[in-house]
Parts: structure tokens; sequence; C-alpha cells
């Protein structure tokens, strides 16, 4: 190769100089930016590693979301069916709670006597609790199929109190007062 250089002319070999220092020159700058280029190229993978990885735990969380806005419906579903069939309908007055206690009565075979209802608010403007106190002579049997009745009963309605008044002269008969309460929902 030297002696190829030789048979140049000193023009020649300034001219090849020169574009050697240029090639040299575009090399360098070439490598630059292809180092520059790997280092935003390493950036940019590992930012869009970090966005997957953001989208994954996005995706999850959504995921999350769904199934308790899917409990929330549920529940409100639900509510709404406990609205329709288990509390009395505050609407339509004392009429299906004295209607319940009335086939609760026959069930049972019981004469209640001096019923009186007592009303409180549990939920401003929402529910309302009913009481029905009543009086009754009856053996323990019978108060057993009174309370298995209520039990069965698909409304919102339970024994609140019993007292034992008293023991009749009749053997195994007692003077009970019963408490029952209902649910009104508006």
């Amino acid at each position: 190769m030297k002696d190829l250089f030789e048979l140049l002319t000193e023009k020649e070999r300034r001219i090849a100089a020169i574009c050697g220092v240029v090639v040299g020159v575009a090399a360098c700058v070439l490598l630059y930016a292809a180092a520059a280029s790997r280092g935003a190229a390493s950036r940019a993978a590992a930012e869009l590693r970090t966005a997957d990885e953001a989208r994954q735990v996005l995706d999850r969380d959504r995921g999350l979301v769904r199934k308790e806005w899917q409990a929330w419906k549920d529940a409100q579903k639900d509510l709404a069916s406990l609205k329709a069939t288990g509390f009395y309908d505050g609407t339509k007055g004392l009429e299906d709670m004295r209607m319940d206690l009335q086939r609760i009565f026959d069930a049972s075979g019981i004469a209640a006597s001096d019923i009186t209802y007592g009303y409180t608010d549990l939920v401003k403007g929402a529910l309302q609790k009913v009481s029905a106190d009543f009086r009754f002579a009856a053996s323990y049997p019978v108060l057993k199929r009174l309370l298995d009745t209520v039990e069965r009963t698909p409304r919102f309605l339970y024994v609140e109190r019993i007292d034992f008044l008293s023991m009749t002269k009749q053997p195994g008969v007692m003077d009970l007062r019963v408490t029952f309460a209902g649910t009104y929902a508006y």
C-alpha cells in the first residue's frame, strides 16, 4: 500500500489525506450519533416497559373496580327486592301488617285481645318501625307454634318482647304480653 501512495503526486496525496480526514470525521460523527440513538432507544424501551407496567396495573384496577361496581349493582337489586318483599309498604298504612297478624293468630289458634300499636322512625322519612302489643293466654306448645309462624313470615316481622305476666289457674296455661315489630318502608 505504501508503494501505491508513492505513485501519487503531492497534490493527490493531500486530496487523499483530506478525504481520509473527512471520512474519519464522518465516521466519528456517525459513531457518536449511533451511540446517542442507542441511548435514546434504551431510554425509550425503558419508558415503554414502565408504561406497559402502569397499563397492566390500571387494567387490574379496572377489573377490581368493575367487580366492585357489579357488587354494588347486585346490592341495589337485593335492596329493591327486600323493599318489595321484606318491608311493609308505608303508603298502604297498617293494613298489610294487620292482615299478617290476623293470619298468624289464625294459624296459631290464638285469640289476641287489646292490640295496641306504637310507631318509631328508624330512618327519617324512609323506614318506620311499628310495634303491635297484645295479651293472650296460652300453653307452651301454642306459644311455640306462634313463634314458629312468625319466624316463617316472609316480611320483616319479629318478636320484640315476650312478658310472662302470670300463670293462670289452669295447669300449663300462661298469661302473656307479646310485642311484635314490623318495618315499613316509604
